[in-house]
C-alpha cells in the first residue's frame, strides 16, 4: 500500500492544476450475489469482459469502486437486491479481485490492499486516467452477505497518511 500511495503522490507532484478527489470503496460479495452484480454492470456499462462468470462455493469477489468522496450513505443498499448497493457515479475504471480465503489465505483487508495497488498501477500510472493528479481518502471496506445484509463497513488507513480526510459516520456496525 505504501508503494501505491507513493506512486499516486509522485504522479500528482508532476502535474499542474487541481487534482481529482477520489474515495475508493471496496465491496466484498459472495457467490450468491455475484451473478446479479455482474449482470447489472454488464447492462449498465459493459465493464465486465474480464470478470468471472461465476464464483466457486467459497470464492468471494472484491469490487473496487472509485467514487466521489462523501458519496457513500450509511444505509445504501441495506436490505435490498445486490444491484441497489452499487455506486451510481464512478470517477474512473473500477478494479476487481476474486479470492478464496481458504485457498489463498487472503482476508478482505489484504484483498482490498491488493486491489488498490493493482488499480493504481493500471489506472493512475499506466493509463493516466487522472492527468491532473489524484488525492485519495482512506479506503472504505464493506462486507456483504446475501440479500443486502451489510456485515461490516470500515475505513482502513493501513497505517498510512492519506491526502484527504476519512469519511465520517461510515463504521458499521456502529462502535
Amino acid at each position: 500500500m505504501r508503494v501505491a500511495l507513493d506512486r499516486v503522490n509522485e504522479c500528482t507532484a508532476r502535474t499542474d492544476g487541481a487534482p481529482a478527489e477520489v474515495q475508493l470503496l471496496g465491496q466484498v460479495s459472495g457467490s450468491k450475489d455475484w451473478p446479479h452484480i455482474r449482470e447489472y454492470w454488464t447492462r449498465r456499462a459493459g465493464l465486465t469482459g474480464s470478470w468471472p462468470q461465476r464464483l466457486g462455493p467459497g470464492e468471494l469477489v472484491l469490487n473496487l469502486w472509485p467514487i466521489p468522496p462523501g458519496a457513500v450513505g450509511l444505509t445504501t443498499g441495506v436490505g435490498a437486491k445486490p444491484e441497489k448497493r452499487q455506486p451510481r457515479k464512478l470517477l474512473s475504471t473500477p478494479s476487481l479481485l476474486s479470492f478464496d480465503r481458504a485457498q489463498r489465505r487472503l482476508n478482505s483487508e489484504s484483498a482490498l490492499a491488493q486491489a488498490i495497488a493493482s488499480w493504481v498501477d493500471d489506472v493512475v500510472v499506466a493509463h493516466s486516467e487522472f492527468p491532473r493528479g489524484l488525492l485519495l481518502a482512506p479506503p472504505i471496506l464493506e462486507e456483504w452477505a446475501p440479500k443486502g445484509q451489510l456485515l461490516s463497513r470500515t475505513i482502513l488507513t493501513f497505517g498510512l497518511e492519506w491526502q484527504l480526510p476519512s469519511a465520517e459516520g461510515v463504521t458499521w456496525p456502529a462502535p
